[in-house]
């Protein structure tokens, strides 16, 4: 570990962070560490006396001691966890049999707590919303669809301007937002994995979305898509957004395909979709909304996705996004659209596809064709 550290730079600053990077994982993450490795572990299990618990461990709290008194390092002997394959630190409680972290029991009743005290009131000021999201986003470290119901008291923090003892009244959703954590902190999700190296899934899979005609996504060398409804760029809906019903539209596609219980990789040309996606969250409504689906359709599923950005020039979905179809042969199974996306796009027609001047898509393998246009059935959510 240590010559990893030290190839990789040994300690890296970022901003008022300082880390050391171990090596890349399986999804391109990297280890971290708050040291350097340099010092070889030591076996103290017979440098004083162990019960017959603590011969499971090279150390004892004993040897921490005899450490920390030649330091002059006091420790709060009634704070002191007895050494276990599961412990609470941090508020979480991590079992390290199972490779599992979970919010610990008190802080659901803690949490709990502090949305029925805020719900009593129609106003906060800025201490209480910094109060209330910072032990909520605590629980996102477990938690990580929570991140996707915090931007409006997110929105909230910014409000008060010069006035921060001045009572505000929360932005709309907040009250649909804290339901949702009160749902889950008292119906606990799933304890999560602890993060560790495995299989990630890679179905060559795009999405694409362009202003001008629609939204398209591919899997290998098959492809499909949608055109975009007059009207669908309001009330806060964009082309980000666009790119963001993309991605949801790719994600029903695999799990409808029989994924499940693994961790997938999809593709997309846009920025503000794919690293939003790396916090889970959206600060445009419109798009956070789709995250929202996205994170529930994911936790049916038991599947989790990492995104990658990819050139619009190297994005195979591209053509498909507007209006430049493969061959009808390599036509993806039907996805349904969801209710909520109904007044917004909807499936091509063979008009779509027969239109003289579009060219088709050159993907490897591709021919030109037409394209039915779906039923009405397969729009069905």
């Amino acid at each position: 570990m240590a010559e990893s550290i030290r190839r990789n730079g040994g300690l890296i600053t970022q901003g008022g962070r300082q880390w050391f990077e171990g090596d890349t994982l399986s999804d391109d993450q990297c280890t971290e560490f708050d040291k350097d490795h340099i010092f070889p572990l030591c076996d103290l299990s017979e440098s004083s006396p162990h019960s017959d618990d603590d011969f499971k461990y090279t150390y004892n709290f004993e040897d921490i001691d005899t450490i920390s008194r030649q330091l002059g390092i006091p420790w709060e002997a009634s704070k002191d966890i007895p050494f276990s394959s599961s412990v609470v630190y941090l508020g979480l409680t991590w079992d390290l049999n199972y490779r599992t972290v979970t919010l610990s029991d008190p802080k659901h009743i803690k949490y709990l707590l502090a949305i029925n005290e805020w719900n009593l009131s129609r106003t906060h000021t800025l201490h209480e919303v910094q109060k209330l999201h910072g032990r909520l986003l605590h629980a996102t470290l477990v938690i990580p669809p929570g991140r996707a119901y915090l931007i409006h008291l997110e929105a909230m923090l910014a409000i008060f301007g010069d006035s921060p003892f001045k009572p505000r009244t929360p932005p709309l959703g907040t009250v649909e937002d804290l339901l949702w954590w009160s749902t889950i902190l008292n119906n606990p999700p799933h304890p999560l994995t602890i993060p560790r190296p495995g299989i990630i899934h890679d179905f060559i899979a795009f999405s694409d979305a362009s202003s001008g005609f629609g939204i398209g996504i591919t899997v290998d060398k098959q492809w499909q898509a949608w055109r975009l409804c007059t009207g669908w760029n309001t009330d806060g809906r964009d082309i980000g957004w666009a790119e963001s019903i993309g991605f949801e539209l790719l994600v029903r596609h695999i799990i409808s395909s029989g994924a499940s219980n693994i961790c997938f990789k999809l593709f997309g040309d846009n920025r503000g979709v794919v690293e939003g996606w790396w916090n889970g969250r959206s600060r445009n409504k419109p798009t956070n909304d789709t995250f929202k689906r996205i994170h529930s359709i994911l936790d049916r599923a038991e599947c989790t996705v990492i995104t990658r950005y990819v050139p619009s020039s190297g994005n195979p979905a591209d053509g498909p996004s507007r209006g430049i179809y493969p061959p009808l042969c390599l036509c993806l199974p039907a996805v349904p659209i969801p209710h909520a996306l109904w007044p917004f796009i909807e499936d091509i027609s063979d008009e779509d596809c027969a239109t003289p001047h579009q060219q088709s898509f050159h993907h490897p393998s591709s021919t030109n064709s037409t394209r039915a246009k779906p039923s009405k059935q397969q729009r069905l959510a």
